[in-house]
């Protein structure tokens, strides 16, 4: 189900889906799709071209007085849903995170023409987003020809087929800045992921030249914009395996009866189904976080919706493969493929007990200055 404030934009946004998930399913069909992975890898560049530049998500993320279609993020993250249901091998997520990072930047001629490409779908561009606040890393030389960034970063999402990949680098005043670096000037060591639609990377970074885009970028906002962005494409993965699952369950027939009519199977599918729908509404609330929330309330939902859909995703894709018995576990049959995507984005950019470490974090913090604020009573008072 598509949330939106008003029946006009829900009917909006279900468009949206449905062209997207049309050319899909046009260009990378279901059936086959498990020899095409293993066959093609982790990339698809001719369904990117389609996405990216005839149907036009690239332009999405990107605000329009800077060349894009400045859509919600409620839209960005429907789009982002379909295309983890679909197993898409796109760099879409990568655009997104990127897009947001340079949308927050001030205005400049590196920083328009990197969102204008993105928008035109033109530009296949990576962020090594950190996991601290200092640029995981990564460090800034300045000097008067110009600034080269030095460091490394792993499990970086699309680096490998990036032209451009933005990194957050400290600088000799202690200033973390966002910088933009060639891809041409980095090391790119493909990672073998457990995810075979997806690619992972190391780059290693030697006195790469770069462009500052950003002096002062708001690490932390962006950091919990990409959890809700994974968070939703998990969450297309966590629907797609539920689907498949009660799907198969209808279908299949054993002693004289369909396998969904017994007991384990149906208790079995019935878990999953609360799972995804508590994904699906902890989504929903972290949409509205990332365009009205404060930066606490982003924190905390964010931090919500990667336990949940990280949660709902590793148990409905294992179940999807319990439920398929022993076509399941065939290289052939695409559960697999579901079940290693749910395992990657569930530790990607942090794990669900980092997450939820840090939601206690920032609970704890809000009760201290709740009660930091509080107007103290006198022991007189209490005592009479």
């Amino acid at each position: 189900m598509i949330v939106g404030t008003t029946p006009a934009e829900r009917a909006d946004t279900e468009m949206l889906v449905s062209t997207v998930e049309s050319a899909v399913r046009r260009l990378d069909p279901a059936d086959g799709r498990s020899a095409r992975v293993d066959r093609d890898g982790p990339f698809d560049r001719d369904l990117w071209t389609l996405l990216g530049g005839e149907v036009g998500i690239g332009a999405l993320p990107v605000p329009e007085d800077r060349g894009g279609l400045g859509a919600s993020f409620r839209d960005v993250s429907a789009v982002l849903t379909v295309l983890g249901a679909e197993l898409s091998r796109v760099p879409y997520l990568s655009a997104v995170v990127c897009a947001t990072a340079l949308a927050d930047a001030p205005a400049s001629p590196a920083v328009d023409d990197c969102l204008g490409r993105i928008a035109a779908g033109e530009l296949i561009a990576a962020i090594a987003v950190p996991d601290t606040l200092d640029g995981n890393g990564f460090r800034a030389t300045v000097t008067g020809s110009g600034a080269t960034v030095t460091g490394s970063a792993s499990f970086v999402l699309d680096a490998d087929i990036a032209e451009v990949v933005l990194v957050f680098a400290r600088s000799e005043d202690g200033a973390t800045g966002l910088y933009a670096v060639a891809a041409e000037s980095l090391g790119r060591a493909r990672m073998r992921a457990t995810d075979g639609t997806r690619v992972l990377s190391t780059v290693t970074a030697d006195g790469a030249p770069a462009t500052l885009l950003d002096p002062c970028p708001s690490v932390r906002r962006l950091q919990d914009q990409a959890l809700v962005a994974l968070a939703s494409d998990s969450l297309g993965v966590a629907r797609r395996a539920l689907d498949d699952a009660v799907a198969y369950a209808g279908s299949r027939v054993q002693f004289g009866r369909s396998i969904g009519g017994f007991q384990a199977i149906k208790h079995r599918l019935a878990e999953c189904a609360v799972a995804v729908e508590l994904a699906s509404s902890a989504v929903a609330h972290a949409v509205w976080a990332v365009q009205d929330g404060t930066d606490h309330e982003l924190a905390e939902a964010a931090a919500i919706a990667a336990i949940a859909c990280g949660d709902a995703a590793s148990r409905t894709t294992a179940d999807n493969v319990q439920v398929h018995g022993g076509i399941g576990f065939t290289w052939e049959h695409s559960a697999h493929l579901y079940y290693r995507r749910a395992l990657t984005n569930a530790v990607l950019w942090g794990s669900g007990d980092d997450h939820a470490q840090r939601l206690y974090a920032l609970a704890v913090g809000a009760h201290s200055r709740t009660h930091a604020d509080a107007v103290p009573v006198p022991a007189s008072t209490i005592s009479s």
